[in-house]
This record gives structure tokens, C-alpha cells and sequence, in this order.
């Protein structure tokens, strides 16, 4: 029998970890970790197999970047670690100070096997990235994005723990995870940075729903798994069907012009999402989900199914295809313009600081 905690267990995928442990008969307990108040989720056995025992579930209600979980983790053999924070974007110290902080409380309470939820972001996006890329790739995050660079560095210090104590760590490395009402920062940030950029052929993408993410943690806890493993459905969407789902127009400019586009597209998005994942609308970074599939995991949602069910039907996908490309041909004259404007007062400012 398993005992089980889960740090973080109140977000998108905690939610559905829970809900997917509390079913398996293998565990017996399951302690959900969080800063704000919840509800256990409620066991979904068929009415006619008779209600069997009940899992004991502890929700406790825990700020990871102040409070010990050493008192929580007593008896428990595995945890499976969500909790983050959302500085991680722009500044890992905090998701850091958490990492160690439970690290620490699992070696005070002999607890010795953590599943730690990463990104495929960490291997990097590159011209030269193998199509897909396996769990022998190398990590190499794109260092301009934080996210990526801290998500490795994580990676690093639960490796270096596990080797000194003699543990198990599962590090589970997702696509752009979402699903209805949930969609991740990096899902909007990518389709952000995809919407607007040079001129180019487009690299394939993977999207990840929810459910299949919580279901590989699952398994992760459950087996007791070990060493990397990537968690993406099977193949991945190709440019004309991506363009399609997206339903709305991307706007073009000659690559010579890109860093125009991007300006325009930071000023009216938060610049931190789109800091550092160029790359990663450029290059393909899609994953082989073999290894994970060889462990009996399967994913119930396509790419295309997640993208749909994680993202809302796009205002330009109300109106009509002419009127679209009125649109996005009217962004681009109006970005030319500012491209213009701006060279034309850099040029005025220039010729001004000559003549003083």
C-alpha cells in the first residue's frame, strides 16, 4: 500500500492527481498539501461495485515558502511536488526556497522517492533539435527564458538530493499543458509570440491536457518511477492544421523586420511571457512519449482536443475570412507605420543631437 503527498494540490493538476489517487486501491492514504482551504475530492467508484474503504486523505493547509512539512510527511513514501510559484517566471528564488524546504522535510522524514513536475521547455529549442526529442537529449533551456533555466535548475538540485540520500526521483518533463478553464502561462504565451512574428514555416507543436498530465504524475507516484520522462500525446500538430486551430491571423514580416513585430507584440502583452521563447516558435522542441507509454501510461486527449478544449473560440474566428485578412493586413500597415514613425523620429533625434 502507498501513502502519498501532494504539495500544490489545489491548482489545475493537483486538483486531478487527487482525484486520480483517491480511486487506486494500492493507496491507503493521501495527504494534500496547500496554502488555501480544500475539499477532498469525493471517490468515484461505480455504484453497483458497493463503496470499499475509503483512502484517508489529510488536506492540510500549508504556505511551503514559510511552514516545515517535515510533520506532514511522516509516514508518507512518496510525494509528488506541484507547488510552484509564480515568480518562477521571472525570478526561481522562491520556487528554490520551496524545493529545498521540502527536500529538506523529506530526508527529516525518511521519505524517499519524489515525482517533480518540470517542462520540456528545459531541452531548449534549436535548429538542430532531433524530431522528437527523447529523454537522451541533453537539457539545454534557451537561457533568455527564466522559466526554462529555472525549471532545469530545479531539476538539478532534486537530482543532487536524490543521489545523496539514496532516493527516487521521478521528473516528469510536460508540453504546454491546459484544459477548460485552466490553460497554462506558457500555452497563451506561445500562442502570443506564434501570432506575431518573421516570416517563416512554422514548427510543429504539442499541447498536453490536464488530465493526462495528473494521470502520468499518478502513475509516477504509484510505480515509483524513476529518471526522466516526457509526457506529451502521441505525435504532435503540424503547421496548416495549428494555423487552423487557431482560427486567426498571424501577421508576417520579413525576417530582416522581426524584431519589429516582437516590440509591437510586447507592448501590448506582458513582455515577461514573451522574453526568451523566440526560439521556441522558431525551432521544434516536441517530445517521444515512448518511455512514458512503455509504463503503461496513455493519453486520453489528442493535441488538437487539448488546444480546443484549453483555449477560447478567438475573436477573429467570428468574423469573416476577408474581413480576417483586412485585419491582419491593416496590423501590418500599422506596425510598417510605426516601424516608419519610429526610424523616422530616431533619424530626427539623431540629425537634432548632430546639429547641438
Amino acid at each position: 500500500m502507498a501513502s502519498i503527498a501532494v504539495t500544490g494540490s489545489s491548482g489545475a493538476v493537483g486538483r486531478r492527481v487527487l482525484t486520480a489517487l483517491i480511486d487506486e486501491p494500492a493507496v491507503d492514504r493521501l495527504v494534500a498539501i496547500a496554502r488555501r482551504p480544500q475539499s477532498p475530492p469525493a471517490p468515484s467508484f461505480p455504484a453497483d461495485d458497493g463503496p470499499p474503504e475509503p483512502v484517508e486523505v489529510e488536506s492540510l493547509r500549508l504556505d511551503l515558502g514559510v511552514d516545515d512539512p517535515t510533520p506532514a510527511f511522516d509516514g508518507v513514501d512518496t510525494v509528488i511536488h506541484l507547488a510552484d510559484d509564480r515568480t518562477l517566471r521571472t525570478d526561481p528564488r522562491a520556487a528554490t526556497a520551496i524545493l529545498d524546504r521540502v527536500l529538506g522535510a523529506m530526508t527529516d522524514a525518511r521519505c524517499r522517492h519524489l515525482v517533480l513536475s518540470s517542462s520540456a521547455l528545459v531541452y531548449g529549442a534549436r535548429a538542430d533539435n532531433p524530431v522528437p526529442i527523447t529523454e537522451a537529449q541533453p537539457i539545454a533551456p534557451v537561457p533568455e527564458l527564466r522559466y526554462a533555466v529555472a525549471k532545469a535548475s530545479l531539476e538539478g538540485r532534486a537530482a543532487r538530493w536524490a543521489a545523496q540520500n539514496g532516493a527516487g526521483l521521478a521528473i516528469l518533463r510536460p508540453v504546454a499543458a491546459l484544459s477548460e478553464g485552466d490553460s497554462s502561462w506558457i500555452g497563451s504565451a506561445l500562442r502570443a509570440a506564434a501570432a506575431v512574428r518573421a516570416e517563416q514555416v512554422d514548427p510543429p507543436v504539442q499541447f498536453l491536457h490536464h488530465d493526462d498530465l495528473a494521470a502520468a504524475l499518478a502513475l509516477a507516484g504509484l510505480a515509483r518511477l524513476d529518471g526522466p520522462y516526457n509526457v506529451a500525446p502521441d505525435g504532435w500538430i503540424g503547421n496548416d492544421e495549428f494555423r487552423a486551430l487557431r482560427g486567426e491571423a498571424s501577421i508576417r514580416i520579413h525576417p530582416r523586420l522581426s524584431r519589429v513585430p516582437l516590440r509591437a507584440a510586447k507592448a501590448v502583452a506582458d513582455r515577461r511571457l514573451l522574453d526568451g521563447l523566440e526560439p521556441y516558435v522558431t525551432w521544434s522542441w516536441v517530445v517521444a512519449n515512448d518511455r512514458l507509454r512503455a509504463e503503461g501510461w496513455v493519453p486520453q486527449f489528442t493535441n488538437a482536443e487539448a488546444w480546443v478544449a484549453g483555449t477560447p473560440p478567438p475573436l477573429l474566428g467570428l468574423v469573416s475570412g476577408r474581413r480576417r485578412q483586412e485585419i491582419a493586413l491593416g496590423a501590418a500597415s500599422a506596425i510598417g507605420a510605426a516601424a516608419l514613425g519610429g526610424a523616422w523620429l530616431a533619424v530626427r533625434g539623431s540629425a537634432a543631437r548632430w546639429r547641438r
